[in-house]
């Protein structure tokens, strides 16, 4: 479910302000303070200080749903515990083993949608809280070459019991952004860089499984005036630490491993393998106040993900 995560990173990019150290005393933008009405929030605090400058503010207040898919390899961090109820393995039990960690591999795939409620409250500070809704597999291959008290002993040697793991879940969590601007040394247009964390926490509805994910990142990239309306990219890096607690059933019946054990109960706590990755993204606002907005960002490096979203904002 490292989806929160990258999911997060994307939350904050349908609204950039525009911050720079150096006033502007364009005329313009000071007919447009003294002329446009206050926000309904009276967000953000202190926009009159960033406009008398010449800053352009966002509109404070916004809606946005994403969809993300997410692909990633993950690891266990304890020994894997079964307990098996019938089979060879099973016979007169249930009957616990213990399958070493670095025998256990984890793959897993993500795919949700997520709305996020977000505003400024200065210039330069965003907060924004997310609710969610996800799909997501998990899919544990554990080899018994290693497990120790198995009535087959070298027999089992070689073998993998596989447990796919189908689950959904409902999220929610909050999240912080910081933006600002330095000038660009080889155009006119400045660089935005924000700095981004988010917690988020997520039942899932059908394991007994809990995700964690803390996010960090930091994002670079311009902002331009494209026929009235703004387009953005950013390149960010980020460090992602996604924790997983899963427990329940798996049933073989009918299936090959069936005469070596029939149901199998576990417990494991997963983590993602890789927690630094990279991601380019690109923001398009436009309407006659740039209060619409699309969004797409994809990740690579360690993993792999794919998020595309729409906003509003109000």
């Amino acid at each position: 479910m490292n989806i929160y995560f990258t999911k997060a990173l994307a939350l904050t990019l349908t609204a950039i302000v525009s911050f720079t150290c150096v006033a502007n005393d364009d005329l313009n933008a000071s007919v447009t303070q003294q002329t446009s009405p206050k926000h309904w929030s009276h967000l953000p605090l202190l926009a009159d200080k960033a406009t008398e400058r010449g800053h352009e503010l966002p509109i404070p207040v916004g809606v946005t749903l994403f969809y993300n898919n997410i692909d990633a390899d993950y690891k266990a961090e304890n020994d894997f515990e079964v307990q098996v109820t019938g089979g060879l393995l099973g016979f007169k039990g249930p009957n616990d083993y213990v399958v070493p960690a670095e025998d256990v591999s984890i793959t897993g795939n993500d795919s949700s949608l997520q709305l996020k409620l977000d505003a400024w409250i200065l210039p330069f500070w965003n907060v924004y809280g997310l609710v969610g809704y996800t799909e997501g597999s998990k899919d544990i291959r554990a080899k018994l070459d290693n497990v120790e008290g198995l009535p087959c002993g070298d027999a089992c040697n070689g073998i993998v019991l596989p447990i796919p793991i189908r689950y959904t879940a409902t999220n929610y969590g909050i999240g912080t952004v910081l933006a600002g601007q330095i000038n660009s040394f080889v155009s006119d247009t400045p660089f935005t860089i924000m700095a981004v964390g988010a917690l988020v926490k997520a039942k899932t509805n059908t394991t007994d499984s809990i995700i964690k994910t803390k996010l960090a990142s930091v994002r670079v990239g311009q902002r331009y005036d494209l026929a009235g309306n703004k387009l953005a990219w950013f390149l960010a890096y980020s460090h992602q630490n996604v924790n997983q607690n899963v427990t329940g059933d798996y049933s073989f019946a009918g299936t090959e491993l069936a005469p070596l054990m029939e149901e199998v109960r576990f417990d494991i706590d997963l983590a993602k393998e890789e927690t630094k990755n990279m991601s380019l993204s690109v923001n398009y606002d436009f309407g006659p106040r740039n209060e619409w907005n699309l969004y797409a960002e994809y990740g690579f490096l360690n993993w792999n993900h794919l998020i595309i979203g729409m906003g509003r904002r109000f």
